[in-house]
């Protein structure tokens, strides 16, 4: 293969070892990154056929190069390839390899050698891993529950993973950063679908009047819809209104008819929005404990 394809292909990025497979000497490679030449050095072995900053693209790229053929993008970036967007904004590029690969370390890169490599798939010319696999290898920089827990998910709600791919890959997956991911993970197993859900799940569950909810489980008398929490008894369904986090309807018109709907159906709907779970979340619990005694009187 000619070296303007090997270029082309990897985004004006080249290895060593390429450009002496397609004819360079060592010699042309010497003068072409010379100070003031047309080429840069991006790490040992690795160059950039341009001069000046490289783009993100261009990084990530780089970052695969560095560790090698057989390697594969995981953490923020592979999530961002899978559409999430409760991404960390700053952090190293994670990049997984095999267990027999040894690369040398690179100022912003961080590799995670693996005995079993994750299912790989091409995603705009570059291998990504598993959207599991990308999840966790993310949470696990992350220092906040809250941004854990709205990543693992918008995984799930969107779905772009399971509960059930989420805990396989967090058992086979090392132990280090584990906690917070641990506690995300079994919050989408018991039935939260987003960061408010699983701060309003922790909120009931400290109450002493309200029994155990359903959580993101089909109503059993009105089609289609699936509440966040609700309580048959009391005929009574708290919604964690905020369409940032937790899709209620395409439109304000829809989410009105579906509560129309769940009236009609003798359905009480308590929407509470996420910035009062977190501002006042003993002036919540109040008003659903009010709210499920008010309900369970009236279906009584």
């Amino acid at each position: 293969m000619h070296l303007t394809d090997v270029v082309e292909r990897q985004d004006g990025l080249v290895t060593r070892q390429q450009a002496l497979t397609a004819g360079m000497s060592e010699g042309a490679i010497r003068h072409a990154i010379r100070p003031g030449g047309p080429w840069q050095r991006v790490s040992r072995g690795l160059y950039a056929t341009f001069t000046g900053r490289l783009t993100p693209r261009q990084r990530l790229q780089a970052a695969l190069l560095h560790a090698g053929p057989g390697s594969a993008l995981s953490g923020a970036d592979a999530c961002r390839a899978h559409g999430l967007r409760y991404v960390p904004a700053q952090g190293p590029i994670t990049v997984l390899v095999p267990n027999d690969r040894q690369p040398g370390s690179l100022r912003g890169l961080w590799i995670i050698r693996v005995r079993r490599m994750p299912r790989v798939r091409l995603i705009s010319g570059l291998p990504v891993v598993d959207p599991a696999r990308a999840v966790l290898d993310a949470c696990r920089v992350m220092t906040s529950l809250r941004d854990v827990r709205a990543l693992v998910g918008e995984a799930v709600q969107r779905g772009v993973s399971t509960p059930e791919l989420l805990v396989a890959e967090l058992q086979r997956s090392a132990r280090r950063g584990r906690r917070l991911t641990s506690r995300a993970v079994a919050d989408v197993q018991a039935g939260c679908r987003s960061a408010p859900e699983c701060e309003l799940n922790d909120l009931l569950a400290r109450s002493r009047v309200l029994p155990e909810p359903r959580r993101n489980a089909p109503l059993p008398d009105v089609a289609g819809v699936v509440p966040d929490f609700w309580w048959a008894d009391a005929r009574l369904i708290v919604e964690v209104d905020s369409r940032e986090f937790h899709q209620l309807g395409t439109a304000p018109e829809a989410t009105q008819r579906r509560h129309a709907r769940l009236a009609a159906s003798g359905w009480v709907v308590l929407p509470i929005s996420p910035r009062r779970i977190r501002d006042d979340p003993a002036g919540v619990l109040r008003d659903i404990e009010a709210a499920y005694l008010a309900s369970l009187l009236r279906a009584s």
